[in-house]
């Protein structure tokens, strides 16, 4: 008999063996439209055959509403803007649940190279935080040599004198016939784009792991919470606000495409992988939030938050500031992580952070340099593909030119285009379990943006899923 390889690990599958790929497209099982204040809510349900693929997807597209001619997918996110919150169900347990998702995909996107969202993301996601240097001189002349802007980049040229970066025509939700692209109301309507989310994105789990959905007896589930349906949705161009004009998720367009997997369909290779393997056992990491809401004050004069997680074993701790009030007349929405905004010298007023566990500050001085907190996301997750001034409003670089008639940075401050809407607060923990008392966050920040801030922290941390005869058990490591 032949060695049995592990199918359930992705990358220890031998790339020799025979395979079959079947693919069926979803249909939610039940659906609810949010609504101006309320998340809405879908279930798609999983067939009890092959091996799930982590690269499965869902489709998702919207209605652009007839009073609005230039909506966009928040740049940050993409068609990500849609998903409140999802959970991936093995019969009543859940696996994975994550609260707030789109927040979280902002730091993962993050991650994405500049060569990726322009080639990629921009059509598959709606993803699109890429630059391209501006080669022009003080005299907006153009120039071969000097480049002392940049922006961003979807393909199109900036020319000489132009002021705004056109979309490319499917980026526009143009429900008017009005626009950047006039055509008429009744084919606005039509012309949605439809973008796409991995599997792997909604649920970590499933970026190591592959399912092996014909050796469970439970049904497989997986729920989304749409986001709200006006303003939390979409951004739009200047002179438009969707204040009251609900923008509809599109019915015809919502599936779930499942790939399914299964290994040398002529033999009897699966069958053997279950009766040889009757317990399995998977680890994958989660992510808990803790969200509150601070004002300014409260916010410079310093702030403690116990984020929880006691007797858990936690690898990290993501942390985002956000105003409130952020919304659909900028280009990345409220999906962005805020920096402080320049005072009138063009420098930034102070911080500190610090995170506080099992009696000890992980840093034995709180961190108050933005280039140490970039090397700490650095180490925690991976290289940002942003700029300096993307990250920490430090600096210049960012051109005033506009997409969507909105300005990609207004006078160096933060929240309104580029410039500091990417300023994450990452840690990766190093002493261990997490004790009776949890985790505390240490926080103060001077010179933000806004009056009142929302302020979320995801913690990662490690879960043991057990297949013992066809059924799931979950457990905190």
């Amino acid at each position: 008999m032949s060695v049995i390889p592990d199918f359930v690990k992705l990358k220890d599958v031998p790339v020799d063996y025979d395979m079959n790929v079947e693919s069926d497209l979803l249909e939610p099982v039940v659906f609810q439209e949010g609504t101006e204040t309320g998340t809405g809510f879908c279930r798609f349900e999983l067939q009890n055959k092959g091996f799930l693929h982590s690269q499965s997807k869902l489709f998702l597209s919207l209605i652009p509403n007839a009073d609005v001619g230039q909506g966009f997918y928040p740049l940050s996110v993409g068609v990500g803007s849609l998903i409140d919150r999802a959970v991936l169900k093995v019969g009543n347990q859940v696996i994975n649940e994550i609260s707030d998702w789109q927040y979280l995909h902002l730091i993962k996107s993050m991650q994405i190279s500049n060569e990726t969202q322009k080639e990629r993301e921009q059509y598959t996601t709606g993803r699109m935080i890429n630059h391209k240097w501006l080669y022009e001189d003080v005299n907006n002349d153009d120039s071969k040599v000097l480049a002392d802007r940049y922006g961003l980049d979807n393909g199109r040229e900036y020319s000489s004198g132009q002021t705004v970066l056109k979309p490319l025509p499917f980026q526009i939700l143009n429900g008017s016939g009005t626009g950047n692209v006039a055509i008429s109301a009744a084919d606005a309507l039509k012309k949605s784009p439809t973008y796409q989310v991995d599997l792997s994105d909604l649920f970590p789990f499933l970026a190591t792991n592959s399912l092996p959905l014909y050796m469970i007896n439970q049904p497989v589930s997986i729920e989304l919470h749409w986001a709200k349906t006006a303003t939390a949705r979409v951004s739009v161009g200047t002179a438009e606000s969707v204040n009251g004009k609900p923008f509809l998720i599109d019915r015809n367009e919502l599936k779930f495409c499942a790939d399914y997997v299964f290994y040398a369909p002529s033999t009897d290779m699966m069958q053997r992988y279950a009766e040889s393997n009757p317990s399995l056992e998977f680890t994958f990491v989660d992510y808990r939030l803790t969200k509150s809401t601070v004002d300014q004050a409260a916010l410079t004069a310093g702030v403690v938050r116990n984020l929880g997680m006691a007797n858990r074993l936690v690898s990290r701790v993501l942390t985002t500031v956000t105003r409130t009030g952020a919304g659909d007349d900028e280009v990345l929405n409220a999906y962005c992580a805020d920096a402080q905004i320049q005072n009138a010298d063009g420098v930034l007023e102070p911080f500190e952070y610090n995170i506080r566990y099992n009696d000890r500050y992980e840093f034995s001085q709180d961190i108050d340099n933005h280039a140490r907190l970039m090397s700490l996301f650095t180490q925690t997750e991976s290289m940002p593909f942003v700029s300096k001034k993307e990250y920490t409003n430090e600096g210049t670089g960012i051109t005033s030119k506009t997409f969507f008639g909105r300005q990609q940075n207004l006078g160096g401050l933060a929240g309104v285009g580029l410039s500091g809407r990417f300023n994450v607060y990452a840690t990766r923990l190093t002493a261990g379990r997490i004790g009776q008392q949890g985790i505390e966050l240490h926080l103060k920040v001077q010179g933000m943006a806004g009056t009142t801030h929302n302020i979320r922290s995801y913690c990662e941390y490690l879960r043991v899923a057990r297949l013992i005869d066809g059924d799931f058990q979950i457990f905190n490591v």
